[in-house]
């Protein structure tokens, strides 16, 4: 998941008012630190803390992608050396637990569809039998 750099709005209206505030009078200044160079060194600083801002999300987003590789990378060669002691020394040998593997028998781990029982049971119904009642016509017994 990529970090998102962000702009500013008000950084953005800002400089559209600094350009207005400056067609009244480029050295504005209405008193109590209102004016345009306060303004000016305002909207500076915003815009310069925003791009720092959005450099060190852009460093983040990198070295987070590094760290997966990384770890990702450290995870396939603990499993190849896993895999080198089981070739050397055995899956059932100590040294392969003392490695950390397991030295379960694979067919006791796995479970077999085959070996799950099979047995249905089918219902059995006996079927309707006739007879003659004596005297030629048939009944249900």
């Amino acid at each position: 998941m990529s970090l998102k750099t962000r702009g500013s709005a008000a950084v953005d209206k800002a400089q559209r008012r600094l350009a207005l505030l400056k067609s009244i009078n480029e050295n504005l200044d209405l008193g109590h630190g209102l004016s345009i160079e306060a303004y000016t060194r305002l909207i500076d600083n915003t815009r310069a803390t925003l791009e720092a801002h959005n450099t060190l999300l852009s460093n983040l987003e990198e070295s987070r992608k590094t760290m997966t590789q990384m770890d990702n990378a450290l995870s396939e060669l603990s499993e190849r050396m896993l895999t080198g002691v089981a070739t050397v020394y055995g899956r059932n040998s100590m040294e392969y637990s003392k490695a950390g593997g397991s030295s379960r028998k694979r067919s006791a781990s796995k479970k077999s569809i085959s070996q799950v029982s099979s047995i249905v049971g089918v219902p059995t119904t006996q079927p309707t039998q006739t007879a003659t009642n004596g005297k030629g016509s048939l009944s249900n017994v």
